[in-house]
């Protein structure tokens, strides 16, 4: 036997015992496990929503391996809404996870635009999906999907509406005075009223600042009247203020402040309805 000859038998069964260890690699090789491990309203305001999908990846081997990116659709009442494409590449460690968010944001004007059989309706069902790839070892470029399905709120702008100021008392050295709204919340849900911050001015002139309505419940799909009680010094606003209250009639006003609300929704939490009102208040008694 000449010596090429011995030494390929001498390594023939290394050479044996390597590619069936290789071969036992390549077969223990495993996709990643994916899941939506949670679905959060991560910022609202009436006028549009951001959904955020947390996305688990398991990795079942022993080796790291690498997602490059992904893609995503999101479906509103079987209708696509939002779609696009990420590179984000995320290095998941042997035996190891990861979480990741792929935000999204709504406008409801966009989509009540789109679909317009929506703007009547408190929530619509979605689908989203989303296809992530990886570079794995072995088995090299490879897309595996996941999904979820739900129900997400409809939100639609809430409407306030300066009724009418009441007198409940009047002197020369002050005035006690109510002045009332109508908040028009056209949600599928209630909102809690953690504060009102106003400033109101009538005739040009500043009248009265402050907080109010802390812990009011506004209900949902209607109409809830809301009391705002001042009390105004003249002899620091003017004797102008006694004058014009002493009429009948209507006031000039400006009312500027915003509400801080909380939906009475799982999905949702806290945000701020901006007020900006101005025209021609009726005086009442």
């Amino acid at each position: 036997m000449n010596r090429k000859k011995y030494i390929f038998f001498l390594l023939l069964p290394l050479l044996i015992g390597g590619c069936k260890a290789l071969q036992d690699f390549a077969n223990s090789i495993q996709k990643p496990r994916l899941s939506v491990d949670n679905v959060r309203v991560t910022g609202f305001n009436f006028q549009q929503m951001e959904l955020t999908y947390d996305i688990k990846v398991e990795n079942p081997n022993s080796v790291a391996v690498r997602m490059l990116g992904y893609d995503y659709n999101l479906d509103l009442n079987g209708n696509t809404f939002i779609s696009g494409d990420q590179a984000e590449k995320i290095e998941i460690e042997a035996s190891g996870e990861s979480i990741f968010q792929v935000p999204m944001t709504l406008n409801f004007s966009d989509l009540y635009r789109t679909a317009s059989g929506l703007s009547d309706q408190d929530e619509t069902s979605y689908h989203f999906l989303s296809h992530l790839r990886f570079d794995l070892p072995v088995l090299g470029a490879t897309e595996i999907p996941v999904q979820n399905r739900g129900t997400i709120p409809l939100l639609k702008r809430p409407k306030l509406d300066v009724q009418n100021l009441e007198i409940q008392n009047l002197s020369l050295s002050g005035a006690d005075v109510v002045l009332k709204l109508a908040f028009d919340n056209p949600n599928g849900f209630g909102l809690d009223i953690n504060q009102l911050a106003y400033d109101l001015q009538v005739n040009g002139d500043q009248w009265a600042d402050g907080t109010a309505l802390q812990d009011v419940t506004i209900r949902e799909n209607g109409i809830t009247e809301l009391d705002i009680p001042i009390s105004l010094n003249i002899s620091q606003i003017g004797m102008s203020a006694y004058r014009i209250l002493s009429g009948s009639e209507p006031l000039d006003y400006q009312l500027k402040g915003h509400f801080n609300v909380t939906a009475l929704h799982d999905l949702l939490g806290s945000t701020n309805v901006n007020l900006n009102r101005s025209g021609k208040i009726p005086v009442s008694r």
